[in-house]
């Protein structure tokens, strides 16, 4: 089977380009074009919205497991989470428990323990 490449230029009249981008059919295919600074903040809006998104799972995980200080639990997570991001693209749920999960083993007094907590209770009563 022999590839062929595919050539071709597109010109288009500047007036006819009434919004930021343009649908063209190739093939019967559907592509769009878009001007750089609009596929650059596009860009952008993903990363901010996925940052947004691992923030608000973490927040989310931490609180689940009570923390005494949120904002230290906090700091900590996002180091952790930094850590992993340069050796991984995309964090997932599950990185962002396991990190949890480990702050709560390797820093216990973080984390207010439920079966502490009640026998304290109940002594002072």
């Amino acid at each position: 089977m022999e590839k062929i490449d595919k050539e071709f230029t597109i010109t288009i009249k500047e007036s006819s380009l009434k919004s930021t981008s343009s649908n063209i059919v190739i093939d019967g295919k559907n592509y769009v074009l878009l001007l750089d600074s609009e596929y650059k903040k596009m860009q952008e809006i993903i990363r901010l919205n996925h940052e947004a998104l691992i923030f608000k799972s973490l927040e989310k995980e931490i609180l689940q497991e009570m923390p005494r200080d949120f904002d230290d639990v906090f700091v900590v997570a996002k180091t952790l989470l930094s850590n992993i991001q340069l050796k991984k693209k995309n964090l997932t749920i599950y990185d962002i428990k396991k990190i949890v999960k480990e702050i709560k083993i390797n820093y216990p007094n973080l984390f207010i323990n439920i079966d502490e907590y009640f026998k304290d209770i109940n002594v002072d009563s």
